[in-house]
């Protein structure tokens, strides 16, 4: 009698997980078969969004850091100019105009750099990253103004 019961309670959980391996079967088979053209343009279409997302956050973080970066060189003019007018009077005449030329260098790489950072505000997420290279480049060259003016108070 125990035998029995044992017996049929096995063949009834071999049923059970030989039909539930079966409805997974059917399952998959039933899931390829019904993908159809529309359900891949509407993948498709989701990607692209969420690839237009990405850039256009990815663009934003970037035009912030670079804003945040010309602030900060701002400030360390303004910082150079009070230091220089400072010790104004204890300047050699040569000194002196060295550093008007190197002020109006300055700023007109730091016009170039605010100029780029407009182009980039403004840029398409497709067109940004074109302009990227732009904006490192005038951000790069405003750097290395403002270090050869700072080289004069040194």
């Amino acid at each position: 009698m125990k035998r029995a019961g044992i017996a049929i309670t096995l063949t009834v959980f071999f049923l059970l997980g030989f039909m539930a391996a079966c409805g997974d079967k059917k399952e998959a088979e039933k899931s390829q078969t019904e993908v159809t053209s529309e359900d891949v343009k509407k993948e498709a279409k989701e990607a692209m969004q969420t690839a237009k997302e990405y850039t256009l956050q990815q663009k934003e973080e970037y035009q912030k850091q670079m804003e945040a970066k010309l602030q900060e060189i701002d400030r360390e003019i303004q910082e150079l100019q009070a230091k220089a007018q400072s010790s104004a009077a204890e300047m050699k005449e040569e000194t002196k105009a060295e550093y008007k030329q190197n002020m109006e260098e300055l700023t007109k790489k730091k016009q170039a750099a605010a100029e780029k950072l407009n182009e980039l505000k403004s840029s398409s997420g497709k067109a940004w990253e074109d302009i990227k290279s732009g904006v490192d480049a005038a951000m790069d060259d405003l750097g290395k103004a403002y270090d050869r003016a700072r080289s004069h108070f040194n």
